[in-house]
């Protein structure tokens, strides 16, 4: 079920209203404007109630403020001549306009499709960060010049730290030896095939299981090295 806030405006018909919002999976809570943007955190979504044009600059200032504490739905109830009004709450973050005049089954449909479809996407969302973290192999730990690998701590050198920092800044995307260099030793040296090679084999050596058939520091040929996760 989900928790709806209804902006009271002092009309005591609007009681009538909100019942007829209710629902299975509805709960509609009257409460004031002040109330609102102090308790957006209880409610699913929040229904404000235009009941006069007159009354625009109030809602404004509603919707931009409950905008500020939480990014939920808000949806207003506005008579449908008042097109301008629906410009500017929309303008303003407002996800919907419910005609004055739109059957109360129609406003319950309209606001549950849009709170399930939210539900379910960010439900995805959470499975993917889940299996991205679940499949994720490979951390670094600048603190510890180390390596966490299928759950064990690696040690690095500072220079084979900083080298695998970098290529994981680049990764997926083949790095000259020259880049290497330039980023790991910050001098311009000699012999910097040679150095950035000798790093990447000890580099192998501690990181990958078979270092004759590395899985994750990749040699790109007539370039450098590339890390692929």
């Amino acid at each position: 079920m989900y928790n709806i806030g209804f902006v009271l405006a002092g009309n005591t018909d609007e009681q009538k209203y909100i019942d007829s919002l209710k629902s299975i999976q509805l709960d509609v809570h009257p409460v004031n404007k002040d109330e609102a943007a102090e308790t957006i955190g209880n409610y699913d979504g929040i229904i404000i109630n235009e009941q006069q044009a007159q009354n625009i600059g109030m809602i404004c200032e509603l919707i931009i403020l409950l905008k500020k504490k939480q990014d939920t739905f808000i949806w207003v109830i506005s008579e449908r001549e008042n097109k301008m009004n629906h410009i500017v709450y929309l303008q303003l973050g407002a996800d919907g306009i419910i005609d004055n005049e739109c059957a109360p089954e129609e406003c319950q449909l309209m606001i549950t499709n849009a709170l399930n479809r939210y539900k379910n996407a960010h439900q995805v969302n959470v499975k993917r960060t889940e299996k991205v973290s679940n499949d994720c192999q490979f951390q670094l730990r600048p603190c510890n010049f180390s390596v966490i690998l299928n759950g064990i701590e690696i040690n690095l050198t500072k220079l084979e730290f900083k080298t695998i920092e970098f290529l994981q800044t680049q990764q997926g995307v083949a790095v000259s030896y020259e880049e290497i260099y330039k980023n790991v030793w910050e001098n311009d040296g000699n012999d910097k095939q040679y150095r950035v090679s000798n790093l990447i084999f000890h580099l192998r050596q501690k990181i990958e299981k078979d270092a004759a058939h590395p899985e994750y520091i990749k040699t790109v040929r007539s370039k450098g090295y590339k890390l692929s996760m």
